[in-house]
């Protein structure tokens, strides 16, 4: 189900950003996703495995070890509704950016200058 939130940001990226600006706007895109995604992303599934553990190991030397036992339906329950609601927050943002984007007046009634297409004729 990522396809239905990336595929839209990037789009909205690519139309809302001048022509120039797009490969920094899509850099910038994918450091936040970088951020605020792949480094917070496992400690936060590895403290929701953790916390579905029923029954932990003894080490010898009397520290807790590793998991024995997991609950499967608080397991299922926690990591489903972490996914959920990530992409629920995610789609809220995409839906009020829609709402709150206003195009650049000259933008919309006359050409960019970088769309211009120049043909040459060789005889």
């Amino acid at each position: 189900a990522t396809f239905l939130t990336s595929t839209p940001i990037t789009m909205a990226i690519l139309r809302c950003v001048p022509d120039k600006q797009r490969s920094f706007a899509l850099g910038v895109q994918w450091l936040f996703i970088r951020l605020l995604g792949a480094i917070p992303g496992p400690i936060l599934f590895g403290v929701t495995i953790d916390s579905s553990c029923i029954l932990w190991g003894i080490e010898p030397c009397g520290a807790k070890g590793a998991c024995w036992t997991y609950s499967n339906n608080r397991m299922s329950d926690l990591l489903v509704g972490i996914s959920a609601a990530c992409k629920v927050v995610t789609i809220l943002f995409l839906i009020l950016a829609f709402c709150l984007y206003k195009p650049p007046a000259d933008v919309a009634g006359s050409q960019r200058e970088d769309s211009k297409v120049i043909a040459t004729v060789s005889t």
